[in-house]
């Protein structure tokens, strides 16, 4: 078999079907991915993901630009190819000659795109022409500056009155990579020296958090393999130092996939976990990730709020929720995000926060706690469900997640030189914490 790389117009043409179905069906990038790279060899998979990676983070730019560049848009799949196409125009990750003429070939190879290869072209090579004034007159307009939709931008400016443009503004570049070290393998000064030895330039973020100031393949990552560490965001860490968990302590993680918080937790305290998943595939993600870091949980398959399914009625000491929320806090991570959200979606999200809040809150034994996390920037993720649900339950009280802190911490993305108060670290992702006791 021949390992001969395919042509980039073959890449175009795979990207444009993967564009076309998260327009049209509101697919995740990854789930377009998947669909649209099934028939490629695999070691072309990797390409396909740079460029539609590339084609998200520039999405309201390209079809901006096309708007502005064509009287009438084509129609699918030549809209979806060439919007492909101009977001590439604008990362500059190829040679403008090369760009052009596989665009042109992607559309010539299909006899229902064919025709338009010649308007194509000359939208490109016009593209190419006024790139950057073009850039610069379609970034004026604060929906393509920070590639959201109109009723994204509304709600994050709602939200955020004071600062939303520091809310916004991380997600225009590349997330970072941020590891946690396993404290039961290595310790930051010994793990920091391999580092160095294998010359990974890094920083530290937190008491497990390092950041690399240049992302590597994951399989890179030294140590990676033999478990001393794993890559999570330092934001997602302040998880298992938030929730009280004493030695023997009984602690269950619902909603636990991919596992990386319930490893953090068993990393620093011997306690007896329950790791909770409703998705059967997700779940075996549990107990792959504890299996490289040589640690042991109970691992089972079920919808959190359906108790009667899976609970012992032995009562928890401690439970996190990670509750299922719009994602809104790591569009740094996953740029698809505010494309395939709807207004409705938000609200719905919450009323299913609220459902695990009230299904497993009787699980708390008394004097214990629940965590309350979500990856969100909305109020409604947050503090609107904090007050509803310390309205409903007359036994819950928000204590502080820490000492000389309050029981409840907003954190937007953020990526500074300094951690702004000792607590937060310096570089992190979008995320809401709240800390209950049962009285």
């Amino acid at each position: 078999m021949s390992d001969a790389r395919l042509p980039l117009s073959k890449l175009l043409q795979a990207a444009g079907r993967a564009f076309a179905s998260m327009r049209a069906e509101g697919l995740g990038l990854q789930g377009a991915l998947a669909a649209a790279g099934a028939k490629l060899p695999p070691s072309e998979r990797g390409a396909l993901q740079a460029i539609l990676y590339d084609a998200v983070r520039r999405r309201a730019l390209a079809e901006a630009a096309l708007e502005a560049l064509t009287e009438h848009p084509p129609k699918e799949p030549v809209r979806s190819i060439l919007t492909v196409a101009l977001a590439l125009v604008f990362s500059g990750t190829y040679k403008d000659f090369t760009l052009a003429d596989q665009t042109v070939r992607a559309l010539r190879a299909d006899p229902k795109t064919a025709r338009a290869a010649g308007f194509a072209n000359a939208v490109l090579r016009r593209a190419m022409r006024e790139r950057s004034e073009l850039a610069a007159k379609l970034e004026a307009r604060d929906d393509v500056r920070y590639n959201v939709p109109a009723w994204w931008l509304a709600r994050v400016q709602t939200a955020w009155p004071e600062n939303w443009r520091e809310v916004l503004e991380p997600a225009r570049s590349r997330p970072p990579m941020t590891l946690r070290i396993n404290r039961r393998r290595t310790d930051m000064e010994t793990y920091r020296a391999k580092l160095d030895e294998a010359g990974m330039a890094h920083r530290v973020l937190g008491p497990e958090a390092l950041m690399l100031e240049a992302p590597v393949p994951v399989e890179s990552v030294p140590g990676f393999a033999e478990g001393l560490v794993s890559v999570q965001d330092a934001g997602v860490q302040l998880a298992a130092h938030f929730l009280p968990v004493k030695p023997g302590d009984r602690v269950l993680d619902a909603c636990a996939a991919p596992g990386g918080k319930t490893a953090h937790l068993l990393e620093l305290v011997d306690c007896r976990m329950t790791a909770l998943e409703i998705d059967p595939d997700r779940a075996r993600r549990i107990e792959e990730t504890l299996s490289r870091l040589g640690l042991k949980a109970e691992i089972l398959t079920a919808d959190a709020a359906a108790t009667d399914l899976w609970w012992d009625k032995e009562p928890f000491d401690a439970v996190l929720l990670d509750a299922p929320c719009t994602a809104s806090g790591i569009v740094r991570r996953q740029p698809d995000v505010p494309w395939n959200r709807r207004p409705v979606d938000i609200r719905a999200l919450a009323r299913e926060q609220a459902r695990l809040l009230k299904a497993l809150w009787p699980l708390v034994k008394k004097g214990g706690h629940l965590l309350f996390v979500t990856c969100s920037i909305f109020p409604e993720e947050g503090p609107e469900q904090v007050s509803r649900f310390l309205a409903e339950t007359p036994d819950a009280e928000n204590v502080p997640l820490a000492p000389g802190l309050d029981g409840m911490m907003r954190l937007i993305p953020l990526a500074r030189d300094t951690s702004p108060d000792g607590i937060e670290p310096a570089v992190h992702d979008g995320f809401f914490y709240a800390l209950f006791r049962k009285a």
